[in-house]
């Protein structure tokens, strides 16, 4: 497409609305808290916990990896985050495990809640319905936090990571100020108007990020503590809304391998786009590793695109910060005249599995 200040051409390309669910991202952040709010805690309530595990795929998952990231300032538990069917053997059932699967249906997440309850565990469900919400029926010590249905559950994250945030919150397991919150909520409302289809590419800066990007193959580079999971969720907006390839890393550790690979095939990597998420503060010695970097590999680089964080509190950068690249990558598959709804590959690679059943 290559103009995306066209504005009946971005309906078209887009029937399902991906764009839009970006858009309406400030107010379902507000209705995630809303939902936390009402949600019962009764049951999972007034117990202390040796730990918080979250189980979780995807676009369901990354809300683990998040809070886990922003817990390691302010919580007295530990906190991990499980990619696949099994759960540590160190869990035991005085660990919370909070399973989040906006389907119900995730396979790798309902295997470790089976082992969870197999060995006595509360648990918390995050989801829209499925095989979870039915599970709280057989078992006691859950809570569940049913949340609304027919997104996609990368385009659902409001509603999966806010109530799962706060609930913690509210067991006592995480610190989380409500004035963090409410300036994490005010950046992304701005944002949100500043980014708004309407808006002009000159001065819409997610349009800019996806037209920088255009045909090169993007990385991307947080760093350590949040903004960690935050590269790894720009990374996969990418690869699902605009079908392509992305990689990431974050300093200080990618100074220690991947720094010495792009001494060659520069030939190769002149077609990348290498989007750095800078965050102004934080411990000096990273803002000197991603200056020294940048002068070492700009000439192996076709682009270097920084992202500035906003906000003062951690919640504030992380939430703005993952928003600018959730909306930025919907444009990225615009920008191509990609539908940046379907997912295809996934589709196809769940029904091969089916097969196996």
């Amino acid at each position: 497409m290559n103009n995306l200040d066209h504005l009946d051409k971005l309906r078209e390309l887009d029937p399902q609305g991906m764009l839009a669910v970006e858009e309406g991202f400030y107010q379902q952040l507000q209705q995630g808290v809303e939902i936390a709010g009402q949600s019962d805690l009764s049951k999972i309530s007034g117990k202390k916990y040796s730990g918080v595990v979250f189980t979780g795929m995807g676009g369901s998952g990354i809300s683990g990896d998040i809070i886990t990231a922003l817990a390691a300032d302010s919580s007295q538990a530990p906190m991990v985050s499980v990619k696949g069917y099994r759960l540590p053997r160190f869990i035991t059932k005085d660990w919370l495990v909070v399973a989040s699967s906006y389907s119900g249906n995730t396979e790798e997440t309902l295997s470790c809640v089976q082992q969870a309850m197999d060995m006595g565990a509360t648990m918390l469900f995050i989801t829209s319905g499925g095989r979870l919400e039915q599970l709280v029926q057989d078992y006691d010590s859950v809570s569940a936090i049913t949340v609304p249905a027919g997104l996609q559950p990368r385009g659902a994250f409001g509603y999966l990571f806010m109530p799962a945030y706060l609930a913690l919150a509210q067991l006592g397991l995480l610190a989380v100020k409500q004035s963090h919150i409410e300036e994490g909520l005010e950046i992304v409302k701005k944002l949100s108007s500043q980014y708004n289809r309407k808006v002009e590419t000159g001065k819409n800066f997610a349009k800019q990020v996806a037209v920088n990007i255009g045909d090169r193959l993007p990385l991307v580079y947080g760093q350590e503590g949040y903004l960690a999971p935050i590269a790894y969720r720009w990374k996969c907006e990418i690869n699902e809304n605009a079908k392509t390839p992305c990689f990431w890393a974050q300093f200080p550790e990618l100074n220690h391998n991947e720094t010495v690979g792009w001494e060659r095939l520069d030939k190769l990597t002149k077609d990348f786009a290498l989007i750095i998420l800078s965050r102004p503060e934080g411990h000096p010695r990273i803002r000197a590793r991603v200056e020294a970097t940048k002068k070492l590999i700009d000439n192996n680089l076709g682009k270097v695109i920084e992202i500035p964080v906003k906000g003062q509190s951690s919640f504030a950068q992380a939430i703005s910060t993952l928003y600018t690249g959730d909306i930025a990558s919907v444009y990225l598959a615009l920008y191509h005249g990609v539908d940046p709804t379907p997912v295809e590959k996934i589709e196809k690679l769940k029904a091969e599995l089916a097969k196996l059943d």
